[in-house]
């Protein structure tokens, strides 16, 4: 993974349980409303320069979190003029908790397995539900408060496409989680073929496919069993 990324990483797992933080204090009275959508639409701009100046602080899609972003900040400027919708920048908000989940998975691996749960477990109820369950909640607002056409296309809107990101972020999330386990199964096969050689009294060369596999080799694994046979054999 690339400085740039870890960096933009770090401050994330930072700042996101302080927002995460402030949503919820915000749904239960303990922060202004209005406090909390100012502070994530500086966060939301201060990022968005971030990805631009710098693309490689995300591991991949510069171009679509900056149009995430921009349509985050869209969003939020809503509450700016209704200022009784303040409440739902809390609610939106609470997704920022699934996403320090997401890097807290990437930069910490030996918890990586708690925060996949965590990840998983968060992702279907604050994604896939609160956000399309908000579409027609705003439509609603917009219409009792005699918004302007244009006021409401920005509100629902945005809301719909945050919801199609969502979507999105769950195909890419399942993929990788494929990927992983496919490249995870061949080494295992690599690490598994290099110990029964080694256990015959073989020796691995250089040039040998699973060679790479074993000087990578992590404890505990099939790997790791040929690297201690061959620490024996030599």
């Amino acid at each position: 993974m690339k400085r740039a990324c870890i960096i933009h990483d770090q401050v994330n797992l930072l700042l996101l349980p302080i927002l995460g933080g402030l949503t919820i204090a915000g749904l239960t009275g303990h922060v202004a409303a209005e406090l909390v959508t100012h502070l994530f639409l500086g966060y939301v701009l201060l990022d968005m320069a971030w990805v631009l100046v710098i693309p490689d602080a995300v591991p991949s899609l510069p171009g679509v979190i900056l149009l995430h972003h921009f349509v985050t900040a869209c969003l939020l400027c809503i509450p700016l003029r209704y200022p009784h919708l303040h409440r739902y920048t809390c609610i939106d908000g609470l997704v920022e908790l699934n996403t320090f989940f997401l890097i807290a998975r990437r930069q910490w691996k030996p918890l990586r397995k708690f925060f996949s749960l965590a990840y998983w477990g968060s992702f279907v109820p604050m994604r896939l539900v609160v956000y399309p369950a908000l579409i027609p909640i705003f439509l609603s607002e917009m219409r009792a408060a005699r918004a302007g056409w244009w006021d409401t296309l920005i509100c629902v809107g945005a809301q719909v496409i945050l919801t199609c990101f969502n979507i999105m972020l769950l195909a890419l999330s399942l993929m990788n989680r494929s990927k992983r386990r496919s490249e995870a199964s061949a080494a295992d096969g690599k690490g598994a073929a290099a110990a029964g050689k080694l256990a015959s009294g073989g020796r691995l060369r250089p040039d040998d496919a699973a060679y790479a596999a074993v000087k990578a080799a992590p404890d505990g694994s099939a790997e790791g069993s040929a690297v201690r046979l061959r620490a024996r054999a030599v």
